[in-house]
């Protein structure tokens, strides 16, 4: 059982009915450099339950998922605001509590002055070979995160992407989700 909570309204929701998007369906969205919603296509509309007037202008955050840790958000921050490109995996939460998995590519969009101005995030529904990798790695972060904080859950995490050979979260997405980068990030292009 999940509490949502809205202005000083708790209401508490089931989150246990997975929407599982079609192979042909991408979810785009732009958010400015404070992660505010500026565009999003229908897919990312529908799936997300919000309407129209909910979504534009509002924090990508509406759709974070309790069961995401917050380390996996810092990273993927910390990367664009480094002007670098990222993938992650990421469980994202419907406006009615449902939930769904997406591979994103997440994309920093320059000025002509190479100043960052907004980030592009597309995505498609995550591998089940893939979730079934990331989800038990995410439990453990969130553990330490409840147990600790998040600085020892990014430590955790560079524990492990070090142990396995991974230089980067984005190596590690990228090669969990091989099979499917190749025709997923071709299928993308505008």
């Amino acid at each position: 059982m999940y509490h949502l909570v809205t202005d000083k309204n708790k209401i508490s929701i089931q989150a246990d009915k997975e929407i599982i998007l079609s192979k042909n369906e991408i979810a785009v969205s732009r958010t400015d450099i404070n992660g505010n919603i500026l565009y999003y296509n229908h897919t990312f509309a529908k799936i997300s339950g919000y309407k129209n007037s909910e979504l534009l202008y509002a924090p990508h955050s509406i759709l974070r998922h309790p069961n995401m840790p917050k380390a996996i958000f810092y990273i993927i921050w910390q990367t664009l605001l480094s002007g670098r490109s990222t993938h992650a995996i990421i469980k994202n939460f419907t406006k009615d509590g449902k939930y769904y998995w997406l591979l994103i590519e997440f994309i920093v969009q320059k000025d002509n002055q190479n100043s960052i101005v907004s980030f592009l995030s597309r995505g498609k529904q995550a591998p089940k070979r893939a979730i079934k990798i990331i989800e038990p790695i995410y439990k453990d972060l969130l553990k330490i995160e409840r147990d600790n904080n998040m600085e020892n859950s990014i430590k955790y995490l560079s524990y492990f992407l070090n142990k396995n050979n991974y230089a980067t979260y984005n190596d590690y997405i990228c090669r969990i989700s091989k099979k499917e980068k190749k025709s997923f990030l071709s299928n993308l292009r505008f």
